[in-house]
């Protein structure tokens, strides 16, 4: 009887094995899928001169390393981080260097028409110029003005769309917490919760960068990289937008965020703060010191009556570049581009002062548009190598858990081998059972 059953326990042995491999090659495709190895150990043999019990199932074991797995987190967070700033950087600076939509082209339309009116500066057509391009150049500020509002708004619905899915995925880590505590405590195989819930953090860290701790009872306690709460036990935090402010709510308490949470969330908000808003700033900056020199300018001198000389521009200081209009209301002949009248009618000396003013006016936005495309060459670049990492990352984890169809293919020759082995012992011990029987 102990051929019988050490051959029985064999058998069900390599049977639990080939049932193991064919789960692993069912789901080679399957994201996340970590793969399972069946654990034997021999069974306590008896007294005497017994040849043993057989064989045991143990258990089955993931095949995982969490330091890889860690690392593939990190890589994803870094590199949705990366992509997602240099992404809106891109963007930015098509808008500000685009022949279409920059300043230069309206800059030098301006002063190529005060250049046309320095022969002639008591004439009509000439002044008319001056206005026409006056307007064209305020109308490139409010389309900037109005490109970087617009990249504001997508940015803030995007930090919405990302909290919500954010917000998804820690509830479902909270949930899978709770099932593979509940399984684990009856003894059950918790390896597809604890591949669904690698999973799920894998996605999470492309959107924030996490730190976790693994609990005896097999739960995660999931944080942000600064320390904020994400995730303890079966109990998830929120990650809400009030206004301009981004925060972690748990548990009553609210843990403010910023650009340094990292993966996308963070590079939303960095870009934000860091970023975009300066360069609106600068731009109105830009705007209003540009209008400002031109008014004073023309203030200094006399139009074609011999009246002090009106503004040219007019704008709202708290947003200079989005308001810059042509003054309501100026004629050609308001235009002061004399000095005083003692210089003799029809001079064109203050005229000369506002060319003067040329190189100014080209150096701000040039400065602008110049640290903007270093610093997006930069984002780009690092956004590649961010993106190199992971893929290096996800190709180390999947060469440790992930299947391989070879593999496994040599596994389940050995333990197709093995029950047949097994099932021929059995057949044996029958035989020499029956033999035993035949002889009495």
């Amino acid at each position: 009887m102990a051929m019988i059953n050490n051959g029985l326990s064999g058998l069900l042995a390599s049977q639990t094995a080939l049932n193991t491999m064919s789960q692993n090659v069912a789901n080679v495709n399957v994201p996340g899928y970590t793969r399972q190895e069946v654990m034997l150990s021999a069974r306590q043999s008896g007294f005497g001169v017994m040849g043993g019990n057989g064989v045991q199932v143990t258990g089955l074991r993931r095949v995982t390393d969490d330091f890889l797995a860690v690392q593939l987190w990190r890589a994803e967070s870094d590199a949705g981080y990366r992509t997602q700033v240099s992404g809106y950087l891109d963007q930015l600076e098509t808008v500000l260097g685009s022949p279409d939509s920059s300043l230069l082209p309206g800059l030098n339309n301006f002063f190529a028409a005060l250049h046309s009116a320095a022969e002639t500066p008591q004439s009509t057509a000439p002044r008319q110029q001056i206005i026409a391009s006056a307007g064209a150049l305020a109308q490139r500020f409010n389309y900037l003005a109005a490109q970087l509002d617009a990249q504001q708004r997508r940015v803030l619905d995007q930090t919405d769309a990302v909290n919500s899915q954010a917000n998804s995925l820690l509830a479902q880590l909270a949930e899978l917490n709770d099932q593979i505590k509940k399984v684990g405590a009856k003894g059950g195989n918790t390896g597809v919760l604890e591949d669904s819930r690698d999973e799920t953090l894998r996605r999470l860290s492309g959107l924030v960068e996490i730190r976790t701790a693994r609990q005896q009872d097999g739960t995660l306690n999931i944080s942000l990289s600064q320390g904020q709460p994400l995730v303890l036990g079966n109990q998830a935090a929120r990650i809400e937008r009030q206004d301009q402010d981004i925060g972690v709510h748990f548990a009553g308490q609210e843990f403010p965020l910023d650009g340094g949470i990292g993966g996308s969330l963070g590079g939303l908000i960095l870009h934000r703060h860091q970023q975009l808003l300066p360069a609106r700033e600068e731009l109105d900056r830009i705007a209003a010191d540009f209008a400002g020199k031109i008014n004073d300018q023309l203030a200094l001198g006399e139009d074609l009556h011999g009246q002090p000389g009106r503004p040219l521009f007019s704008l709202d200081g708290n947003d200079a570049a989005g308001s810059i209009r042509v003054a309501e209301g100026l004629q050609a002949e308001d235009l002061a581009l004399s000095g005083t009248s003692a210089a003799g009618p029809g001079n064109n000396d203050n005229l000369r002062a506002l060319l003067a003013l040329e190189d100014g006016g080209y150096e701000a936005f040039r400065t602008l548009v110049g640290a903007l495309a270093i610093t997006s060459a930069q984002w780009q670049a690092d956004a590649a190598a961010a993106n190199n990492i992971r893929a290096e990352a996800q190709a180390r984890r999947d060469g440790v858990s992930g299947v391989n169809l070879d593999e496994e293919a040599m596994n389940m020759m050995t333990y197709v081998q093995s029950y047949q082995a097994n099932a021929k012992v059995i057949s044996t011990a029958d035989q020499l059972f029956n033999t035993l029987l035949n002889m009495m």
